[in-house]
């Protein structure tokens, strides 16, 4: 055996959890180890010092005392700590409040305007007597055939006639 293994030996038999087999072993190493006897004369002495300390009551309220001297680490939610960030946009809340206030103001409805309305205005020229071959597809009331004559026999830079 050596020194490494007998270190926990020492301190199981002080305890008084040593099996036979370990005691054994633990004495037989102790017989040629001059270093291990010495720690265990000194571990023994410690246990006999410990048991005859005196026992002390704990006071009332010790604990509460000492938790209380306890910081708990930082978590996740600390960095994001929504007070902080309260404070530092409320500035920023006032301006836009201020702003969108300044900026309502009564303004008139436009009439509403009918899609076709739109295209013939975008793509009819006033100078012009024809309208462009797409226009087709704009127009309210158009026949299947129109239709079908405009999408495979018309330029869509020539005039639709």
């Amino acid at each position: 055996m050596h020194c490494d293994d007998a270190g926990p030996l020492v301190h199981r038999r002080l305890e008084g959890r040593l099996g036979a087999e370990d005691r054994t072993r633990l004495l037989q190493h102790l017989e040629h180890c001059a270093g291990c006897r010495e720690e265990l004369e000194t571990q023994e002495a410690v246990a006999v010092m410990l048991a005859m300390r005196p026992t002390a009551e704990v006071p009332l309220g010790f604990a509460d005392r000492v938790m209380a001297n306890f910081k708990p680490a930082p978590g996740w939610l600390d960095t994001v700590n929504w007070r902080v960030w309260t404070y530092r946009l409320t500035p920023v809340a006032a301006t836009l409040v201020l702003l969108a206030a300044l900026g309502l103001a009564s303004t008139e409805a436009a009439e509403p305007l009918e899609f076709s309305d739109l295209v013939a205005d975008w793509v009819v020229e006033e100078d012009s007597d024809a309208l462009p071959a797409s226009s087709v597809f704009w127009e309210d009331e158009v026949s299947e055939d129109a239709l079908l004559e405009a999408v495979l026999t018309v330029n869509y830079g020539e005039p639709f006639r």
